[in-house]
C-alpha cells in the first residue's frame, strides 16, 4: 500500500497527462540482442488509466513483446517555445499484455477514430500495460518516482458503471453535452457524443474530432459522477 505523501508533481498530475496524449514513445527490447527499441503508438488509456496500444504482430515492437513484455510508455507535452526539456512528461514503465476486451477497444477507437479502418484486421490487437512504476518530471525541481498503485489506483466501480453512464448522456442529456463543448472546451456545439468516461474526465467525439473533457477532482463512484455531471451542468447554465 502507498504511503500518502506529499509530491511536488502528483500522481494525479501525472495520470492526466498520460490521459490528454495522443501519441506516445513506445520503449520495447529487442528479440534476440536485448538492445533498447523506440518507436512512435497511439496511445489511449483504459478506465483505470493504464496506456492501451494497437499494434500489428508485423510490427518490430509487437515481436518485440511477444518475446519478452517488459516495456515502457513516454507521453510529453511540449511548451509552445523555448527549451523542449521544460516541458511536463511522464514516463510508465512495467509489463504489457494482449487484452481482448469491448470496453478497452471502444476506448482506444473513441481516442482514435481512423484506426476503426483497421482494428478489425487479423494480426492487429490491442495491449495494455501493466504499470509497475512511473517517473514524472515537470520542470526544475518537479521530479517524481510514482508507484503504480499510486498513480493507478483501483477503479472496479467506474469500470462496471462506464458502459451505462456513456449511454445514459447520450440518451438522455444530449443538451447538457453540446455546453460541455462549447462553454467548456470552446468548441462549435452541434453533434458531439461523449465515447468514454472514467475516474478523471470523459472523451467526447464529432466524426474525426476528439475532445477531453478533465474533471475538477477524480471520481470513483456513480453516486460522485452524478454530482460532478450536475455540478457541470450548473456551471454550462442548465
Amino acid at each position: 500500500m502507498s504511503m500518502n505523501i506529499s509530491r511536488s508533481f502528483s500522481a494525479e498530475e501525472a495520470r492526466n497527462l498520460l490521459r490528454r496524449a495522443r501519441t506516445g514513445t513506445l520503449g520495447t527490447l529487442n528479440a534476440g540482442e536485448g538492445a533498447p527499441y523506440a518507436s512512435l503508438v497511439n496511445l489511449a488509456t483504459d478506465v483505470r488509466g493504464c496506456p492501451v496500444i494497437l499494434v500489428s504482430t508485423l510490427a518490430w515492437h509487437t515481436r518485440n513483446l511477444l518475446a519478452d513484455p517488459r516495456a515502457s510508455v513516454m507521453v510529453a507535452e511540449l511548451p509552445p517555445e523555448g527549451d523542449a526539456l521544460t516541458g511536463a512528461r511522464v514516463t510508465v514503465m512495467g509489463r504489457f499484455s494482449r487484452v481482448e476486451s469491448c470496453q478497452v477497444s471502444r476506448r482506444y477507437l473513441a481516442r482514435h477514430p481512423a484506426a476503426e479502418l483497421y482494428a478489425g484486421f487479423g494480426d492487429f490487437a490491442f495491449w495494455r500495460l501493466e504499470p509497475e512504476v512511473a517517473h514524472a518530471v515537470a520542470g526544475f525541481g518537479r521530479i517524481e518516482t510514482i508507484p503504480a498503485d499510486e498513480m493507478f489506483p483501483s477503479a472496479d466501480e467506474m469500470i462496471a458503471l462506464e458502459e451505462g453512464a456513456v449511454r445514459h448522456m447520450n440518451d438522455d442529456h444530449d443538451d447538457a453535452i453540446q455546453r460541455y463543448a462549447e462553454k467548456l472546451l470552446g468548441a462549435t456545439p452541434g453533434g458531439w457524443k461523449i465515447t468514454a468516461i472514467d475516474t478523471d474526465g470523459a472523451d467526447l467525439r464529432r466524426g474525426e474530432q476528439v475532445l477531453r473533457l478533465p474533471f475538477e477532482a477524480p471520481v470513483h463512484s456513480g453516486g460522485g459522477l452524478r454530482l460532478l455531471l450536475a455540478k457541470l451542468g450548473e456551471q454550462t447554465g442548465s
